[in-house]
């Protein structure tokens, strides 16, 4: 599997694009959420809309969900030759967001005689659910109310023979998303959302340090941070944790 960082940066970033990604799992290609600089990040990774075969929504930030409408529109309204060729978008997505997911894509999607069921297909999750990708398996669980209060978000596990890999999108209460169950001695990476500066809803960095056990901080990779992210090289340093660079891909061996 390799993961490919889109961006890193925040819902503000001036410096880098929204924290979003490719994950290449054997043929295909799984989109980790579609923030609003999209368009350009995806071109600018050597990737197009057309190289998307599924897409996961983690919650309704327009950082994380911003840029598709877009894809879904311009792979629908996909031409060859002259030939009106649309390919429908699958996205997955958690029983806790899909029925806000279908109400922002309503108007942009429910005109001209079509119906959102026309331009995209939705696999609906709730936490126990396993969904196979090209033989790894992605389980999507809620993290509603430890983003933001009031508001449905939710987290993704990808689970291999070899390994799995905990991606925590937008969270600032670690204790009450519960994360650490999706731990163990075959976690091989944790993409936890870090804020060097204390805000209300990111996890601070020495919040992430002393919720996850001091031998697995060397596999926290942090994203979504500052733009100002050489001013905290030291501490990221000395907490021993990584931090995910923008556009450099990075091999996981799950299977």
């Amino acid at each position: 599997m390799k993961l490919i960082p889109l961006g890193v940066g925040g819902a503000f970033t001036s410096r880098f694009y929204h924290n979003n990604y490719i994950a290449e799992i054997g043929s295909k290609k799984l989109l980790i959420d579609a923030g609003t600089t999209l368009r350009t990040s995806i071109t600018q990774a050597g990737y197009s809309y057309l190289d998307i075969d599924a897409v996961w929504i983690s919650h309704l930030h327009s950082d994380h969900v911003g840029g598709l409408e877009e894809l879904i529109l311009q792979r629908y309204w996909h031409f060859k030759n002259g030939a009106h060729l649309p390919i429908k978008t699958d996205i997955v997505v958690h029983q806790a967001i899909y029925p806000s997911l279908r109400q922002l894509l309503f108007f942009p999607l429910e005109n001209g005689g079509n119906t959102i069921d026309d331009f995209c297909h939705f696999t609906v999750v709730n936490d126990e659910d396993l969904t196979n990708f090209e033989g790894l398996v992605l389980q999507i669980f809620n993290t509603s109310d430890t983003h933001i209060q009031g508001m449905a978000s939710s987290a993704l596990s990808i689970q291999g023979p070899l390994g799995n890999i905990l991606y925590t999108s937008d969270v600032k209460n670690l204790q009450e998303a519960n994360l650490l169950r999706f731990v163990n001695d075959k976690t091989i990476a944790i993409f936890q959302d870090t804020s060097f500066t204390m805000n209300g809803a990111h996890a601070f960095l020495k919040e992430i340090l002393a919720y996850y056990p001091k031998d697995i901080h060397a596999k926290i990779y942090a994203m979504h941070y500052n733009d100002n992210i050489e001013d905290f090289l030291s501490a990221i340093k000395q907490a021993g944790i990584q931090y995910v660079k923008q556009h450099e891909a990075i091999m996981f061996h799950l299977t």
